[in-house]
């Protein structure tokens, strides 16, 4: 049995994980060597890799440093990089957009089977029923195959007439109708690329609520304003019109919880390895729309996340620097702070908000908002109530960014990095990109894949971008894969007390003694029970135990 299974074994998560658990003698799940916390033991080996012949403890701290020479041989070599940040345990994947995390290619596959078009100028899809002259089957193959590729995603792109933040914002569109049509399979196929990763969670973005949004924008006629927000809300919240829509939208997330399963075979004989991985829903809001669509949207998420647990956020969506999103951002952050008093204050929802901030550079703001990089990041953790921020990437133009960054440091507040798209869509990377900077300070950041169908990559790109791109060394991005966990939006307490160093809370205390990730003692592994959170955490040292051992 893999050190992996025995952990699931150990904390009763064999039914949920799809694992089998061998037992001896009464039934009893047979338990790693050295679960005493620190008994030399020789036979606290991986599959692979020569055996250790110290405490768990001194085994663990050799295989990681083992791990960290391994990848400073490798990360010159580009195919050998990869190849270890793909097999490199990765936590979990934050900023993940649905619709924008499946590749063009299985887009297409799908786009044939149901008899879909693409128009063969636009390169927009176009339902079956909807197929003309201006159009072609869709492909999975040819000429035109690659064309629609590189039309609805960066592959191959090379900046001119058209700039890669504007190529990169085309692309959804494009491909839309395929997308919405298959919102169980995406989540599956985003899953079984999460597994293939060795990644353990993903929190994915989509819109939730686009017909509660319409029903608010008729039941308001008035300006939207910040003072108009409390009989905004008060109209919605005592329209039986509004209530039931969401009920209903409640009930579509639920069956999407089923139905993604139902993909993957979760229930059946031979579950997909996605099924392994966790996910939670995040209600991803367009600050392009209109201001009453906006604000029902959002109250609808609060009021959706005091119903099921499978929403666990709200996110503002859309280019930060359109003129729309620009205009109207004040009042979004209004917005926010309003719900967040009649809400998270008063705990009827538990609702988070993470949102993406700073996504700006002066390249590609109009003339007329200029500033609005100076303020951004610091309205969105202020006014918006931000626990965590997608980008970041004006921190630096940021009035008193020094201050600023002190406070993100002693909040917690965690910024997603995603430095693919950040070098696609406004060509910041390497030295111009602040992710050094908020390391300096202190500021929790873990990578994330933004859209990694359109940006041809993935969560281990991601990694790999870090390493080549931004110089990180491998302890580095073990801390990052920590802080994905311990920032995701997981019920439970954390397993850490200080993750960056690695300490466990006190019913885990003993178990750093042999090393955490090994088999928990019992007060650790009645602490494991109760918090999904810590559980995640602590399968996530296994991991490293495992990957480390091996290198």
């Amino acid at each position: 049995m893999s050190r992996v299974a025995v952990l699931g074994c150990l904390i009763g998560l064999s039914a949920a994980s799809g694992w089998a658990c061998s037992s001896s003698g009464g039934g009893a799940t047979q338990p790693l060597p050295g679960a005493d916390g620190g008994t030399p033991d020789a036979e606290i080996t991986a599959d692979a890799g020569p055996a250790c012949t110290g405490t768990s403890a001194e085994c663990a701290s050799a295989w990681e440093q083992r791990a960290s020479e391994r990848f400073d041989a490798v990360v010159s070599t580009p195919a050998d990089l990869a190849a270890f940040a793909k097999a490199m345990p990765k936590g979990g994947d934050l900023h993940n957009h649905l619709s924008g995390a499946v590749y063009a290619e299985t887009y297409l596959d799908w786009g044939k089977a149901d008899g879909d078009c693409v128009n063969s100028t636009t390169f927009a899809a176009v339902y079956g029923n909807q197929c003309s002259a201006a159009t072609q089957p869709a492909p999975t193959s040819g000429a035109f195959f690659d064309q629609i590729l590189k039309a609805w995603s960066m592959k191959d792109f090379v900046p001119g007439a058209e700039t890669g933040h504007d190529h990169f914002f085309a692309t959804f569109g494009k491909y839309g109708a395929i997308a919405g049509a298959h919102r169980d399979d995406s989540i599956a196929d985003v899953l079984n690329r999460a597994a293939d990763e060795n990644q353990l969670y993903v929190e994915t973005m989509f819109n939730l609520g686009k017909n509660v949004g319409t029903l608010a924008a008729s039941v308001f006629s008035g300006s939207v304003t910040a003072d108009a927000l409390p009989g905004f809300y008060d109209t919605l919240t005592t329209n039986a019109g509004f209530n039931a829509q969401v009920d209903a939208d409640v009930a579509a997330v639920n069956s999407a919880g089923a139905a993604y399963k139902n993909v993957l075979g979760c229930n059946g004989g031979s579950p997909a390895p996605g099924c392994k991985v966790g996910v939670r829903f995040v209600a991803q809001v367009s600050r392009t729309g209109a201001n009453d669509t906006i604000f029902g949207q959002l109250v609808s998420a609060y009021e959706m996340a005091a119903k099921t647990g499978q929403i666990v956020a709200v996110n503002l969506s859309s280019p930060e620097d359109d003129t729309t999103s620009l205009r109207n951002y004040d009042l979004h952050m209004a917005m926010l702070d309003f719900l967040y008093a009649k809400y998270t204050v008063t705990k009827k929802s538990p609702l988070h908000v993470t949102l993406h901030a700073g996504e700006l550079t002066p390249q590609f703001l109009p003339a007329a908002y200029a500033d609005a990089n100076t303020y951004h990041v610091r309205h969105a953790i202020d006014a918006g109530h931000a626990e965590r921020i997608g980008h970041g990437i004006d921190v630096l133009s940021e009035t008193d960014a020094p201050t600023l960054l002190a406070d993100m440091h002693a909040r917690n507040v965690l910024v997603e990095v995603c430095l693919s798209s950040n070098a696609q869509i406004l060509e910041i990377a390497g030295a111009k990109h602040p992710l050094a900077e908020y390391l300096k300070a202190g500021v929790p950041v873990a990578l994330a894949t933004d859209d990694q169908g359109v940006s041809r990559s993935s969560l281990a790109g991601e990694y790999v971008r870090a390493a080549m791109d931004q110089k990180l060394g491998y302890r580095q991005l073990k801390t990052m894969a920590r802080n994905s966990l311990e920032h995701a939006f997981l019920p439970g307490d954390s397993l850490w007390t200080a993750v960056a160093e690695g300490k466990p809370v006190a019913d885990c205390a003993a178990d750093a003694k042999s090393a955490v990730g090994d088999t928990p003692s019992e007060a650790c592994k009645t602490f494991l029970g109760k918090s999904e959170r810590a559980t995640m955490q602590w399968e996530l040292e296994h991991r490293f135990l495992d990957f480390e051992s091996k290198q």
